[in-house]
């Protein structure tokens, strides 16, 4: 009978390293008692023995008060190692590097304002632990139903609890895409679990009988028999090498072992010893010829353990394991893997990786910065991703390269961003040629300048330290080229919003009717007038639907953001454009004015301009009258500017209203007292003649006035002035007020006035 013995059987990672820090406080042997926090290990037989060398299990903090406690693999809540150092206790953190990778994503996200979502199962240790490192309230979630039913979010942070299926984390977190426009993905699933179900499976194939190894109330064994016997139907579920059946595999010409997760190697050990004798006995020959023995007592096969489902069930109840093993990982050369540091120097690393073997990362496969010192880039206990690069370095140590590790995670993570059109956050780095250098976390990456913004920008320089978002729009693995662009995410946001105010706008124009009164902000401040937010839609009032005064300038009477009432006036249905008009709920000023003041009322009034005709003043805001040049002055007025200007006060009197015209006549003039007209001036004839009753020229001469001598005196135009008084349009003027008497001084009776003749 030929024995074979699955790889990663046995403990997990986690598991053995807590086992590990146990054994190395027991070393110590310093006297003080040692305590876990919970099952180290989820086997009977372990923790037995554990209990029989004085380790103590405590349920919570409370029952221990002095020494050491060892934080399980699963983890806790950091108030839980809190408030055990509180206590002055020992801490020894034995949290698995997976899950304790898994907090630090927790508390990180946490503290940037995402709202963690833990998939998982909520009742798990793990679980509860994690949420002790979130700085909100953390959502589980356990099922795709329970995703879709979840609310939308600002921005998401999904972390996995380390041991559920990644299929069904990978469609849960498909789901959550649709909850937020912000979603950070981190699979913290460990490997471990899958890896050691595909190695029993592998195995089970392979051979006529299959063991395997592990409590009875352990699902994570439950589940492994089960894949088992999906391969080998003689497969036996045992916890101790003492239940074997023997007689049952004496016909089994190969056996293979595996065991669950919480069973120590020493278990192990034992039933793969059991077989050796067992073959020994079976196998004895003596000069060729094969002699029987006696058969070996038969072990009642292990009862089937009960339906029980324990806390550290990391499984799916219906889970295919057949259908899905051909998915798991496992591993190998090439394959990524983490570990925990265990020591570091100048020249390299050494690493536990849960193999039977350390592994080792050189500073070459480290960094390739040579002025880079080994032990400031990594410590003791540091969890290290890397790919394994050779199952044996010549020394017996697998071989690793962080270098290699990163560079196809950046480009794993650039090609699923890019077939996945993920939003990415950055930092802008610096300027290179015609675009930006952005780094995303992860690695830096290209962006045009034509894809930072919708509009054009000028100043690259300007833009670094700036935050972006982007999407990758090109990517090349082989030429190991990507290309982000902030502008697609912001066209589209910019069409999302223009569809809903698009929408908002045609449903509020539709609610709005002709000579509704409504009340909205002031938005926008133009010289033609003012746009009034109206909740979902823009109502326009032009600067002459204002105010009733002249003075109607925009930025004069309103200011950004205050509150308005207007009327509508008009609806535009083919632009969807509302008109608004503020000055149709105010009382007209015509309308006022015709109340308030009649023909004959002096009154102030302001100068608001002055023309060739005459000057315009307001009577009150609003209104205003005509004063004619000829109703300022008696005197002549040559220029009204001259006489008056705008923003000068006078007096007025009303003399005219023009109600269906809508005009008003004023008049300065009129509220001065009346000049009186000056005397006319005696006109003289043009030949005044003077007699001589003498008779001294043949007795009836006469002599002509030195004022009208001359020669040809008597053909000259007889001289005269005019009075320079102004009359209003309305005085009764006749000609002889204009031109006096022509004749008067004449003598028609007087026969000497015809000597000459």
């Amino acid at each position: 009978m030929h024995v074979v013995v699955a790889e990663k059987a046995g403990y997990c990672f986690g598991i053995e390293n807590a086992m590990r820090m146990v054994r190395e406080i027991r070393q110590k042997n310093d006297g003080l008692p040692i305590a876990t926090l919970g099952d180290i290990s989820h086997n009977r037989q372990e923790t037995e023995r554990l209990a029989a060398e004085g380790i103590q299990k405590a349920e919570s903090v409370d029952e221990v008060n002095s020494g050491y406690l060892v934080i399980r693999s699963h983890g806790v809540g950091r108030e839980e190692i809190e408030k055990a150092r509180a206590k002055g206790l020992i801490v020894v953190n034995a949290t698995c590097p997976f899950v304790r990778s898994m907090q630090k994503k927790i508390e990180r996200y946490s503290g940037l304002g995402y709202q963690i979502v833990i998939v998982g199962d909520k009742e798990h240790p793990e679980v509860t632990g994690a949420c002790g490192w979130c700085s909100g309230t953390p959502i589980v979630i356990g099922s795709l139903a329970e995703a879709r039913a979840l609310g939308q979010y600002e921005k998401l942070c999904v972390v996995a609890q380390t041991t559920i299926i990644e299929k069904n984390f990978n469609e849960i977190t498909e789901a959550l895409k649709t909850k937020t426009r912000d979603i950070v993905i981190q699979n913290t699933i460990c490997s471990a679990t899958a890896e050691r179900q595909k190695a029993a499976a592998e195995t089970a194939k392979n051979v006529d009988g299959m063991i395997v190894v592990g409590g009875y109330h352990s699902s994570n064994t439950q589940k492994l028999a089960q894949l088992c016997r999906a391969y080998c139907k003689n497969t036996w579920h045992i916890e101790t090498a003492g239940e074997l059946n023997l007689a049952a595999l004496s016909g089994c010409e190969t056996v293979g072992i595996t065991a669950g997760a919480s069973t120590p190697d020493w278990i192990i050990q034992e039933v793969t010893e059991s077989m050796e004798e067992n073959k020994m006995a079976q196998e004895q020959v003596v000069d060729g010829v094969q002699t029987e023995v006696a058969e070996a007592p038969a072990v009642e096969t292990a009862p089937e353990a009960p339906a029980v489902k324990p806390a550290e069930d990391v499984a799916d109840e219906d889970f295919d394991f057949a259908a899905e093993i051909e998915e798991m990982p496992t591993i190998r050369k090439n394959s990524p893997i983490e570990g925990t540091v265990l020591s570091v120097d100048d020249n390299e690393v050494i690493l536990n990786i849960g193999y039977k073997a350390d592994a080792v990362i050189q500073k070459r496969d480290y960094t390739w910065k040579d002025e880079e010192s080994l032990p400031e880039l990594v410590k003791v206990g540091d969890t290290v991703e890397a790919i394994v690069t050779d199952m044996n370095d010549g020394d017996g140590r697998v071989k690793l390269s962080k270098i290699k590790f990163d560079n196809q995670k950046v480009q794993q993570q650039l090609a699923e961003a890019y077939e996945n059109k993920t939003e990415l956050h950055g930092t802008v780095k610096k300027v290179s040629g015609s675009g930006l250098i952005v780094d995303i976390g992860f690695a830096e990456i290209f962006m045009p300048a034509s894809q930072y913004h919708i509009r054009y920008v000028k100043d690259l320089d300007a833009l670094v330290g700036n935050e972006v978002r982007g999407i990758i729009i090109d990517y090349n693995a082989k030429r190991r080229r990507a290309i982000l662009s902030q502008k697609v995410i912001l066209e589209r946001e910019y069409k999302e919003r223009q569809k809903i105010q698009r929408e908002a706008k045609e449903k509020r124009f539709g609610e709005l009717n002709i000579d509704d009164v409504v009340t909205g902000r002031v938005k926008t401040i133009t010289d033609f007038g003012i746009f009034v937010d109206l909740n979902g839609i823009d109502g326009f009032v032009h600067r002459s639907d204002l105010t009733w005064e002249r003075n109607n300038e925009p930025k004069n009477l309103v200011e950004k953001g205050q509150e308005i009432e207007a009327k509508v006036i008009s609806k535009n249905e083919d632009d969807k454009k509302i008109k608004l008009s503020v000055k149709a709920l105010q009382e007209r000023p015509w309308e006022q004015f015709v109340k308030n003041y009649k023909e004959g009322d002096e009154v102030d009034v302001r100068i608001t301009n002055t023309l060739d005709f005459g000057a315009f003043a307001e009577i009150i805001p609003g209104v205003e009258g005509l004063i004619h040049v000829s109703e300022i002055s008696y005197d002549r007025v040559e220029s009204v500017s001259s006489v008056l200007s705008p923003g000068q006060t006078v007096t007025v009197k009303i003399i005219g209203i023009n109600k269906e015209k809508e005009k008003i006549s004023l008049s300065i003039k009129a509220t001065l007292p009346e000049q009186e007209r000056p005397q006319r001036q005696q006109r003289h004839t043009r030949n005044e003649r003077s007699f001589d009753n003498s008779g001294s020229n043949g007795g009836g001469g006469y002599r002509r006035n030195s004022e009208g001598g001359g020669k040809g005196g008597r053909n000259r135009k007889q001289q005269y002035s005019r009075n320079k008084t102004v009359y209003e349009e309305n005085a009764n003027v006749t000609l002889g007020d204009a031109f006096g008497s022509l004749f008067e001084g004449l003598d028609f009776d007087n026969d000497d006035n015809n000597d000459d003749k």
